[in-house]
């Protein structure tokens, strides 16, 4: 049985001396108030109302007893009305994770606007390629790159990105450009974290082995090694983007470039996500996009 049961019908007829008066200001039946009641008194086994054929009065157990649940009765409408106004206004300290250059260049500056629209906001950001466990570390939110692993954890799409293949005008005229992924093994390839690119040949995605002079686990050290013509590097659209622009680079087998990935938002799971997480991640699908070429 709910504790909470049978107190708002109780504290109804003592504030109205009635059990008629109480039914109307509840919106409900007399008959349901009065068995609402009885079974709060046979639970408590305490009488707390005299009732007569003319009026309800409070015995004096009903008194003191009144006096506590009223009192719990308003800490429950000060906390509706304070969930309430949350929903409207988010509040309160949100911690983070995000991957180091995609943080620093989109998420950062996207969780500065919001937090200046909603000046009640903290937050604790950790930037970092390591991927940590939300809830062993008590994180509210963390952005993700690529394809998610299966997990039980909650996600919500906050942007895209696209993987780029390309190399320097200068390194074309030293070497000449592929035109197919077959003569990749011809040329220089600048290596990231992993010797394996991915393209899409044929509706078919593939992962590729690349081979070349350098390897570096810095995106940005590469998008320098390609611009000075050591290599053709593959990296996401947000590298390179700018460069691609202004012609320091120059996309190369953009007919076999795999379908974008998710920019995803993990969060722990919840039968309800927390309105400042719930804001903050609007926010972000609203403001982190990468401008495509």
């Amino acid at each position: 049985m709910n504790r909470w049961h049978g107190i708002d019908e109780f504290l109804a007829v003592a504030e109205t001396g009635s059990f008629t008066k109480a039914s109307k200001l509840l919106g409900m039946s007399v008959a349901h108030v009065s068995r609402y009641v009885s079974q709060l008194e046979e639970r408590l086994n305490t009488q707390l109302l005299t009732r007569t054929t003319r009026k309800v009065v409070l015995t004096q157990e009903g008194q003191v007893f009144a006096h506590q649940t009223k009192q719990l009765q308003h800490a429950m409408d000060d906390a509706t009305a304070l969930l309430a106004e949350q929903q409207l206004t988010p509040k309160g300290s949100i911690k983070l994770t995000a991957p180091v250059m995609y943080g620093e260049s989109y998420i950062m500056p996207a969780v500065h606007s919001f937090m200046q629209k909603h000046p009640d906001i903290e937050v604790i950001s950790h930037l970092s390629n390591e991927q940590v466990n939300l809830l062993e570390e008590g994180y509210d939110l963390a952005i993700r790159l690529g394809h998610l692993k299966d997990s039980t954890l909650k996600a919500r799409r906050i942007s895209q990105r696209r993987l780029v293949i390309c190399c320097s005008p200068e390194y074309i005229n030293n070497f000449g450009q592929p035109h197919s992924v077959s003569e990749l093994h011809q040329h220089h390839c600048l290596i990231g974290n992993n010797s394996y690119w991915r393209v899409k040949e044929q509706g078919q995605d593939k992962h590729i082995k690349v081979a070349g002079r350098l390897a570096c686990n810095s995106g940005w050290a590469l998008v320098d090694a390609a611009i000075k013509g050591l290599g053709i590097v593959q990296l996401p659209d947000y590298y390179v983007n700018e460069h691609l622009a202004n012609g320091r680079l120059t996309a190369v087998l953009s007919n076999v470039a795999p379908e974008p990935e998710g920019v995803w938002g993990v969060y722990p799971p919840r039968q309800f996500i927390a309105t400042n997480v719930k804001a903050l991640l609007d926010h972000l699908v609203a403001s982190v996009q990468v401008s495509d070429l």
